[in-house]
């Protein structure tokens, strides 16, 4: 019976190498993986292999990866080298929420705010579905505590809110946008603000911001009190459209 052949790094990452490079890469992650086994720690062949996990649908593995090899890069203290990984997990993993919001952390750590604020924005834009509206809320709500009162922001996530069926929440957060925009900003969340309520109330906060009336600084209080709405048969056209004309 034939010898096991020894266990060698050099050559397996050589082979891997070259299988990689000449597009073989289902060759190439297998002899990853057999590296993997024996060393499970080796940031430089799980760093390899990733990426090609990921371009091959295999994500869960490839986030084991990459996760595996940013916490040895941070326990070593190589910072910097830890963000690299995690910028390459949301360019190859861009549906995988943990690596977008452990990106924007530790370049919050490391005092990069404004960066920090980017990652969340592009990282709320990979979860558009129904079924990833709770990591898009969670997403723009780290956000907002860096930049609180961005009109996008709030208005994104104020339609997240009633998409999730928390409309007290939405409301509360528009009235408070209110308090803070003009003009065109202004009259985009009184139309959301109409369309919500469909109240008397609204529709007429929302003429008022259409003909730039100035609004009363108030309104957010109104918000703690019950609102009257209007039947559930008005017709739809009377609502604000929110076309580029009038509301986007």
């Amino acid at each position: 019976m034939a010898e096991a052949r020894p266990y060698d790094r050099k050559q397996l990452i050589a082979h891997a190498n070259r299988a990689r490079n000449r597009g073989r890469n289902r060759e190439a992650i297998a002899l990853f993986r057999r590296i993997l086994i024996e060393e499970p720690r080796n940031t430089e062949v799980a760093l390899r292999a990733a990426p090609l996990l990921a371009y091959h649908g295999a994500s869960f593995e490839a986030w084991q990866l990459f996760r595996g090899a940013i916490t040895e890069l941070l326990r070593g203290r190589r910072i910097e080298a830890s963000l690299a990984v995690l910028s390459d997990a949301c360019r190859c993993l861009p549906h995988e929420f943990e690596a977008w919001q452990r990106r924007a952390q530790l370049e919050l750590n490391l005092g990069r705010e404004e960066t920090a604020y980017q990652t969340l924005l592009e990282g709320r834009k990979q979860f558009r579905t129904p079924q990833t509206r709770a990591q898009a809320i969670a997403l723009l709500t780290r956000a907002r505590a860096i930049e609180p009162w961005d009109t996008e922001v709030c208005i994104d996530l104020a339609r997240l809110y009633i998409a999730t069926d928390q409309v007290d929440v939405a409301l509360e957060l528009l009235a408070s946008l209110a308090e803070r925009v003009h003009a065109h900003e202004l009259r985009r969340v009184r139309a959301l603000q109409w369309r919500i309520t469909l109240s008397l109330r609204d529709a007429w906060r929302w003429l008022r911001a259409l003909f730039g009336t100035p609004h009363s600084v108030s309104d957010h209080r109104a918000y703690v009190t019950a609102q009257p709405t209007l039947s559930s048969d008005t017709p739809h056209a009377a609502r604000p459209q929110l076309s580029e004309a009038s509301a986007s």
